[in-house]
């Protein structure tokens, strides 16, 4: 009886004790390339990019700073912590001085500038460096914020959340047959600047019904000339979000009336939506619906937004509709 209480008290000891002790280290590898060991857990992250992540997975008290764009996001804005916690520049333009007396121990930023991870590196900051360019590659990175916040039942639940969300979109155009699929095509900061047959956007088109007729370029966003998007001839053109350019610059362009979505009206510019967080399944529902307006309820589909939105980040993003 006296050993049993002895073994009980010593269990209970040591359950105590490794419950207060921090967990076991352990080692990532980043879009760069690079092995960066992580200790948990984390308390001072400074978010260069992926700061859409932050209401995911709820760690604004780990949160040390952000990158200037974060404060213009309208998902961010609804949010209150937003507004106590300092900038440290952008990804391209950092402000070291700010970042080193920040302390952090993790900046997170985009794998696009490596001399910025590097310059980072040499100033004695752990960096990882991201760029989820594929639905796999961003469930990869939910997993990586999921490990790295010691969160990862959170981020199964986005992953299942999101999967959801893409099959039932997916579903509503599975019944259109190949040869009524309406063909799309995505324009980026300038309007010859298409989306290739690489990169998300590429996905999102096949993911929603639509066939890109640029997806033989093996480049994520390949410069071609008006007479190939003429020869294209797409019943469906989306501008990129934060493009300095809108639908009405190609209605009225007398080099775009050959074209069969302008001839019809079907120019649509997106929502500035990102694709490296669940925003992206809202991104795709619009999509869909823009592409193909008679398989979908618009009331449904607001609702559905509302619902999914909710489940991830605790609320609506502002400023989006089904317009």
């Amino acid at each position: 009886m006296v050993k049993a209480l002895i073994f009980l008290q010593a269990a209970v000891l040591f359950a105590a004790l490794a419950a207060m002790s921090p967990a076991c280290a352990f080692t990532v590898k980043d879009a760069a390339g690079n092995e960066i060991e992580i200790t948990p857990p984390l308390s001072r992250v400074v978010f260069l990019s992926l700061y859409e992540l932050i209401p995911v997975f709820d760690v604004w008290d780990r949160v040390a700073g952000l990158n200037r764009w974060a404060y213009d996001n309208e998902l961010l804005q609804g949010f209150p912590q937003l507004k106590d916690i300092p900038s440290v520049g952008t990804a391209d333009t950092v402000n070291i001085e700010v970042l080193l007396a920040l302390h952090p121990d993790l900046v997170i930023t985009w794998s696009y500038k490596p001399e910025v991870a590097d310059f980072l590196v040499r100033r004695g900051l752990k960096v990882i460096s991201v760029y989820p360019d594929s639905l796999e590659e961003l469930y990869a990175v939910l997993d990586l914020c999921g490990k790295l916040f010691q969160k990862e039942d959170r981020a199964r639940e986005i992953r299942s959340l999101m999967e959801n969300s893409f099959a039932a979109t997916a579903s509503k155009v599975s019944q259109i047959s190949p040869e009524h699929r309406r063909k799309v095509l995505w324009l980026w900061q300038k309007p010859t600047t298409v989306s290739g047959g690489m990169g998300l956007q590429n996905e999102l088109i096949k993911l929603t019904g639509g066939i890109n007729p640029a997806e033989g370029i093996k480049t994520k966003h390949p410069e071609v000339s008006m007479e190939s998007i003429v020869s294209w001839n797409p019943d469906v053109i989306f501008i990129w979000g934060n493009a300095r350019y809108g639908p009405e610059e190609l209605l009225s362009g007398p080099q775009w009336k050959g074209v069969k979505a302008v001839r019809n009206g079907k120019v649509f510019k997106a929502p500035a939506l990102t694709t490296w967080s669940p925003t992206v399944c809202s991104l795709a529902m619009w999509m869909a619906w823009k592409t193909y307006p008679e398989y979908f309820d618009r009331k449904e589909l607001s609702e559905d937004v509302l619902r999914f939105n909710r489940k991830c980040f605790a609320v609506p993003i502002e400023g989006f509709t089904f317009d």
